[in-house]
């Protein structure tokens, strides 16, 4: 193997390998936008959830005539 090819070869590989590495970070970004959007979901209904517990229990209070 020349000199001429041994750069070649590695010139290749380097031109190969950006294009790989943008195309990983994209998929990454998009991975990380979908568990985020996930993460907010989850807190949203576990908001939702302790809020209508605690209506619930609210509602019996009232109707035992409880006091909170």
């Amino acid at each position: 193997m020349t000199a001429n090819e041994l750069q070649l070869l590695i010139v290749g590989m380097m031109l190969g390998a950006w294009p790989m590495a943008i195309w990983r970070m994209v998929l990454d970004l998009r991975e990380a936008e979908r568990n985020l959007a996930e993460s907010h979901q989850v807190r949203r209904r576990s908001a939702a959830d302790t809020f209508l517990r605690s209506l619930e229990l609210y509602q019996v209070q009232q109707r035992y005539g409880l006091v909170p």
